[in-house]
């Protein structure tokens, strides 16, 4: 018996979809660390959402920003000030290299009207001031410093 002619296409679609998992078990959860734009491998939160909350607007948003904003985001800048440029955070936690506060930027695409969703991080020393703040992906560090 041929299985090709007599399964349906969304049995062969489920079936194809339970053997990439299996065969991929971490790939999905795989959080990539650049060492260039995250150079001391800081994590970040998977997006995670059950199949009801894919509805307009997308889980993963951002607020619309100017790029050139975060050239200064620099060391030694103090909480309050980075809170009065950037906004509140969506989320703050304690990490290894001190408080980091978590953020979602969306940059309008050169030559494009799509956007692209980035995620931003500033740590904070023991003082409250910026230790640093990365991206975690190379293509969003490369449109903050156009």
């Amino acid at each position: 018996m041929n299985l090709t002619n007599t399964t349906s296409p969304l049995a062969s679609a489920i079936l194809a979809a339970a053997l990439l998992c299996a065969a991929a078990p971490g790939l999905a959860r795989d959080n990539p660390v650049d060492p260039v734009s995250n150079p001391d491998k800081l994590s970040y939160h998977d997006v995670e959402a059950r199949r009801p909350d894919f509805k307009e607007p997308f889980l993963r948003d951002g607020v619309v920003s100017q790029p050139e904003r975060f050239q200064a985001v620099k060391a030694g800048l103090p909480q309050a000030q980075v809170q009065a440029m950037l906004g509140q955070p969506l989320n703050q936690q304690s990490g290894p290299r001190g408080t980091e506060w978590d953020y979602n930027f969306k940059f309008l695409m050169p030559q494009s009207r799509n956007y692209l969703v980035c995620q931003y991080k500033v740590v904070f020393d023991e003082s409250q001031a910026v230790r640093e703040a990365v991206w975690r992906r190379q293509q969003c560090l490369d449109l903050a410093r156009r």
